[in-house]
């Protein structure tokens, strides 16, 4: 049967909030075998007043709930209310769902800064481990350098580059951004010959790496080069732009940043916090006060 917004008493806390606030989340969440948010609910807990910008956010939650292996529909369940006689449709968080969301939403809303950190403490009681703002962001843009260099190996193939060549061209844009080829930075940087490089890269390092893939690419396509020579030269040449930039910005050289935990320790640092919300969230009586404001 659709819930009916104007009979809720949850609405009343979502109406009086004005920051978010730990007491008033956990007094939010509904009971049905386990414990969950309305979608709808919570967008105001965030400060959200328009539902198709909140649903933007969500996309991108449920998007980083798969990139972990973990069912969306498990998560996000669809659900539907009736709001002035009109039945509307909505979801039904997880606290995980939550978390993603908040993760996702916009830094500049206090309400999000604030859920941010409240549900990301959560998460670090839960499993002793702590969750960084940007770990999401690190998987995200990780995954899309793998699409991006698949892209830019075709790119180069069409160009005319042979499968022989792909290591020349590849180690060419390493150079131009690090001044050293691969197997020298990886070296420099501490990682292992059979590890991939690009697991142990920061947020800004991913970005960089990205910028200069998908650049590369361009510039491939927009000259139309052709052959070895112009396609390794493009590479170098990308790979000193970027660097640059990033030198000019964050006062670092690409070489000299920090090496970050493996990526497959991040995903599962997140698969555990999920794993535990939805077994505190699965007790019949969820626990109360496991932080305090």
């Amino acid at each position: 049967m659709p819930y009916n917004v104007k009979r809720s008493k949850h609405l009343s806390w979502v109406l009086r909030m004005v920051e978010f606030s730990v007491q008033d989340f956990e007094e939010s969440g509904r009971e049905n075998g386990v414990r969950f948010w309305y979608a709808h609910e919570f967008m105001k807990f965030l400060g959200y007043d328009s539902w198709p910008s909140f649903q933007k956010v969500l996309t991108k939650a449920m998007g980083s709930c798969a990139r972990l292996g973990i069912d969306p529909t498990e998560s996000f369940i669809p659900d539907t209310f009736v709001e002035d006689g009109k039945e509307v449709r909505t979801y039904r968080l997880s606290r995980f769902a939550c978390f993603l969301v908040s993760m996702h939403g916009d830094s500049k809303k206090e309400e999000v800064a604030k859920a941010k950190a409240i549900l990301a403490a959560i998460a670090d009681r839960l499993i002793q481990e702590r969750i960084r703002e940007n770990d999401l962001g690190r998987i995200e843009t990780r995954d899309d350098l793998k699409l991006a260099e698949r892209v830019m190996s075709g790119v180069a193939q069409s160009a005319g580059l042979e499968s022989h060549q792909f290591g020349i061209f590849k180690d060419a844009g390493f150079r131009g951004m690090y001044n050293m080829n691969l197997n020298a930075l990886m070296k420099h940087k501490g990682v292992e010959q059979n590890k991939v490089l690009y697991d142990f890269m920061d947020l800004e390092e991913l970005a960089g790496n990205l910028f200069r893939v998908t650049q590369t690419a361009a510039r491939i396509k927009n000259q139309r080069l052709t052959g070895l020579p112009s396609l390794s030269d493009s590479a170098l040449r990308v790979g000193r732009e970027v660097r640059s930039i990033m030198i000019k910005n964050g006062g670092i050289a690409p070489e000299s940043l920090p090496v970050a935990e493996d990526i497959s320790g991040v995903k599962k640092r997140l698969k555990s916090a999920a794993r535990a919300m939805k077994k505190m969230d699965a007790k019949k009586k969820t626990e109360k006060g496991l932080l305090v404001e």
